[in-house]
């Protein structure tokens, strides 16, 4: 008899543990991004035009990111992400500006780089989860970058660094029988003058844990500080594989 009930007992903590799988998981993935650049910026009375003045046209970065998903009902998910997001180009000034105290004349040359990588850290709880799984949550985006203009009139540069608290939104919808789905995130804040806005919109095929993705991402930012101001889009399509376990 004891023999009986010790071998229950491992089966039910077998069972017990295959069930806590079933219901824990994670997700990783990464693609790259054919970025394209748009905007201006300002550190003093003048605006920057980042194509005609910077030169800046295409850039591809790359992005990386990991979700756990647990069984507590009262905690949050975790999921992080990081996004590379940088350009340098040199580019010919079409009139005079002022940045960040530095004249530059007409015809100058300068070399510029604009840094706008990320790592984002969201806690997020799952709403639905049937052929609609859907997500909402937190994000704190962590900036550590910079916009840097370099000529013979000197160096100047405007620092992009605060953290940025967004609300976060991740759909995704199954279509039957096919390994086919379609999934769309978002993240965003507005407060004031600033607005930064990151949405992502992606069709994918899924093969046992293994995905294949291609998307659209379009980031957009506006954030006004004194004298300073950076309005830029950054948008493209991307190419990624996901592993979801």
């Amino acid at each position: 008899m004891q023999k009986r009930l010790i071998a229950l007992a491992i089966l039910a903590a077998s069972a017990s543990v295959s069930s806590q799988a079933d219901i824990v998981g994670a997700t990783a993935g990464a693609y790259m991004w054919k970025q394209s650049w748009d905007g201006d910026v300002k550190a003093g009375s003048d605006s920057i035009d980042m194509n005609d003045d910077l030169g800046y046209d295409d850039e591809t970065g790359k992005s990386f990111y990991v979700a756990l998903e647990h069984p507590v009902p009262i905690l949050p998910n975790i999921r992080l992400q990081s996004t590379d997001l940088d350009i340098s180009e040199k580019g010919t000034l079409t009139k005079p500006y002022t940045f960040d105290g530095k004249v530059y004349t007409v015809g100058e040359e300068v070399q510029s780089t604009t840094d706008l990588s990320h790592i984002d850290g969201t806690f997020y709880y799952e709403i639905l989860d049937n052929w609609v799984n859907l997500d909402v949550g937190l994000t704190v985006r962590m900036f550590d970058g910079e916009v840097s203009i370099k000529g013979a009139s000197g160096e100047g540069a405007i620092e992009i660094d605060a953290p940025i608290p967004m609300a976060y939104v991740n759909a995704r919808f199954e279509l039957p029988l096919t390994g086919l789905y379609a999934s769309a995130l978002g993240n965003v804040i507005a407060y004031g003058d600033n607005k930064v806005t990151d949405m992502t919109l992606a069709l994918g095929y899924e093969l046992g844990i293994l995905g294949l993705e291609l998307g659209y991402r379009n980031f957009d930012v506006q954030l006004e500080d004194d004298n300073e101001e950076a309005n830029v889009t950054v948008d493209g399509y991307f190419l990624g594989l996901v592993i979801d376990i």
